[in-house]
């Protein structure tokens, strides 16, 4: 059975672990500045922390922000239900806005609705890979948290944006695009947030902080993350080709721009459990994409998302990791093709 998710880590990885585990197993904080330095130019940010834990990191962003009870804060209905339950635990109002159907990222005139109205914060996440220009952005004076967990690395014609967010989070668990074992980086997009972010940092324990052995496998991912990025873009390229051919659709942008391929994300237009059987049958292990999103643990059904909940019912994500081998690609290429 092919698996959903497999870490792309290798034998430099497990070296550099062990390596760091032999030397200084106990010292819980620095030698993993030069992974936080490497991945802060590779960014183009000022700095900021490698966290062991990712709700920590939005804690820390909240906070940096100065983000309270009463503020109101837009994010995607398709990001991780740990921002809704962080948002809410300050008794921060969450404000869903309803996704593009066709890239699966807030929309733009979304976004712009809300923008207009008394909006604190906003917080930015791709679910797939795609990451919008949201050129309006520049007019804007709000506080920009952006997620970039699947997104990093992505190259396009507006890398070189006239905005730029006040806080970055990237995830680095065992099934992201870097992954450090563990953890989460939070980095600052400018040097005024770098000092709040540090002064928010300055009490937290030195358990907080990503471990040496876990920061040297991160560095080696991220001196090969072209090379990573590539191969994902490469399978991606081949199901799109062959979703085409078949009842269902996939993900697309419009804009000029590379895209990442976190997972590979299939919108269903037949019933559920019949797509599941089939891949399964096929040897391949499928799920729903957006179970453990915000949208799917806000249960009131008080926030009206009419895109974002067609798409929490009947998305599924298969395998694509650049570890998967050609063989295994073909097979999941053809199953594409014919899924029912």
């Amino acid at each position: 059975m092919i698996p959903i998710y497999r870490p792309s880590i290798k034998r430099k990885e497990m070296d550099a672990l062990l390596s760091t585990l032999v030397s200084d197993y106990v010292d819980y904080v620095n030698n993993s500045s030069e992974f936080l330095k490497a991945l802060s130019r590779f960014l183009h940010t000022e700095g900021g922390a490698l966290l062991r834990d990712y709700s920590t990191a939005i804690f820390a962003a909240l906070d940096s922000l100065k983000l309270r009870a009463g503020n109101r804060v837009l994010i995607s209905p398709l990001s991780p239900s740990v921002y809704l339950r962080e948002l809410e635990k300050r008794g921060i109002e969450v404000v869903f806005a309803d996704v593009d159907i066709i890239s699966g990222c807030i929309s733009d005139e979304e976004m712009k609705k809300f923008l207009e109205t008394d909006i604190d914060a906003l917080i930015l996440y791709s679910p797939n890979g795609i990451r919008p220009a949201y050129s309006f952005l520049v007019d804007t004076d709000i506080p920009i948290i952006e997620d970039i967990t699947t997104t990093v690395g992505c190259c396009s014609d507006y890398d070189e944006r006239d905005w730029a967010a006040d806080i970055i989070i990237l995830r680095m668990e065992l099934h992201d695009i870097i992954t450090s074992g563990e953890g989460t980086a939070i980095l600052a997009g400018d040097k005024k947030n770098l000092s709040a972010l540090r002064n928010v940092l300055s009490d937290f324990p030195v358990t907080s902080y990503l471990l040496n052995m876990n920061a040297a496998m991160g560095m080696i991912q991220l001196d090969s993350i072209e090379k990573f990025l590539e191969r994902r873009r490469d399978i991606g390229e081949i199901y799109e080709s062959s979703i085409r051919k078949g009842n269902h659709k996939a993900f697309y942008t419009s804009e000029e721009s590379k895209r990442n391929y976190s997972t590979f994300h299939v919108i269903l237009n037949t019933p559920l459990k019949e797509v599941i059987s089939y891949a399964r049958k096929n040897g391949v292990m499928t799920e729903l994409a957006f179970s453990d999103s915000s949208l799917a643990l806000e249960s009131s059904g008080s926030k009206k998302c009419p895109n974002a909940d067609l798409l929490l019912l009947r998305t599924v994500i298969f395998p694509l990791y650049p570890g998967l081998g050609s063989r295994n690609t073909e097979t999941i290429a053809r199953l594409l093709s014919t899924l029912p």
